[in-house]
């Protein structure tokens, strides 16, 4: 999976620690973007109980809970940045010539991310009162996921596995002219192959190849139950947990790379 990267995170975390007084309560925070977990608590060396501490554990917890194919830790930890940049916009000028100075690298950090900030002026108003702040994705996907499915493509035409190369190479095409609907037909298409591919069979029944593949021993029972629920979720039309269905086709294109990744290291060549 790929999510926000570190450096990212990293400037969003360290302008909220640089200013603390920005956030009433720190727990509150973490609370109204949904970080506040227990899956999230992870064991890191710095200490627990200080500030940092409350603040850096749940953010790294989730980027690792969102690598690991979790869409809410993915989705909460947008939210962070546009809560906190919302925060520490309140009172300044949005004129491009005038904006703070750590706007830029964390825009410019993002854009690697494969999401564009954008600001938006609440009409009416009082004086002091803070923009709106939202994350957009871009029609290209983020720099790790492109190379990661460059990879996987590269894979594929090495195996001579075509059918499924030309559904992920379709899919990946049809995102950048954001025809989301027929991305994700693509790449539940492709995953479909690559189960069928790694179970030795020509049948397209998902649910009859991952149980193979369990019983062979080749995915544990929690990889294929993963694998198989993520089969269905690229046929759902609900993009819960995230807020467009832009966001939901990025994720389900991530799912897809990650899934393929293992099917394929687990088929000799």
């Amino acid at each position: 999976m790929t999510t926000l990267s570190d450096p990212t995170l990293a400037a969003v975390v360290e302008l909220i620690y640089g200013d603390q007084a920005k956030f009433y309560s720190l727990e509150g925070l973490l609370l109204s973007v949904d970080l506040k977990h227990p899956e999230y608590t992870v064991e890191m060396w710095v200490n627990s109980d200080s500030y940092w501490g409350r603040l850096v554990t749940p953010v790294y917890g989730a980027r690792m809970a969102a690598l690991a194919g979790n869409a809410d830790a993915d989705q909460a930890l947008l939210n962070l940045v546009e809560v906190t940049t919302r925060k520490f916009l309140r009172g300044e000028s949005t004129e491009r010539e005038q904006l703070p100075p750590w706007l830029a690298p964390l825009r410019a950090s993002l854009l690697v991310d494969g999401y564009q900030l954008r600001l938006e002026k609440v009409s009416g108003t009082a004086a002091g009162s803070a923009p709106r702040c939202r994350l957009r994705p871009t029609h290209r996907l983020p720099v790790a996921l492109a190379e990661q499915l460059a990879l996987i493509e590269t894979e594929l035409e090495l195996r001579s596995q075509q059918t499924p190369l030309d559904h992920l190479q379709q899919a990946t095409r049809a995102y950048a002219r954001r025809d989301y609907a027929t991305c994700e037909e693509h790449l539940s298409a492709a995953l479909d192959h690559l189960t069928a591919y790694a179970a030795g069979t020509q049948d397209l029944d998902s649910a009859k190849n991952v149980r193979h593949l369990i019983d062979t021993g080749r995915l544990s029972v929690r990889e294929g139950t993963r694998l198989l629920r993520d089969l269905r979720l690229l046929t759902s039309p609900n993009p819960h947990p995230h807020r467009t269905r832009a966001d939901a086709t990025r994720f389900r294109v991530q799912l897809t790379a990650t899934r393929a990744a293992t099917l394929l290291s687990q088929i000799e060549f």
